[in-house]
């Protein structure tokens, strides 16, 4: 199977106890785009790919947060989070902008 997710212009960081590699937690989303062949050709687009990717997480039990480059981080990164894994938006926040956490995608 093809790696769309790849071609996009954006840095993608999966949150998900499900998958425990890339492979793992990038394989439905990259399925949910192969079934789309038209979509291909444009996901070097940065607005096109994104819509797409929060179609395909939808479809996947998931959701895209953007998170805007800063002082900390210098690129734009699109975190891939499992629905399940924050009991509230405050959570989420607080684990994404954590010093190691963002050491880690650096």
């Amino acid at each position: 199977m093809m790696d769309y997710l790849k071609r996009m212009p954006f840095t993608i960081v999966f949150i998900d106890q499900k998958g425990r590699t890339y492979q793992d937690s990038s394989e439905a989303l990259n399925r949910y785009i192969e079934r789309h062949p038209m979509a291909v050709p444009r996901l070097h687009q940065p607005h096109f790919a994104a819509k797409i990717l929060e179609m395909a997480a939808h479809s996947c039990g998931m959701r895209v947060v953007r998170r805007l480059p800063d002082s900390r981080v210098k690129r734009e990164l699109y975190y891939v989070v499992r629905n399940t894994m924050f009991q509230s938006e405050e959570a989420m926040w607080a684990f994404i902008n954590n010093p190691d956490n963002l050491n880690i995608v650096r």
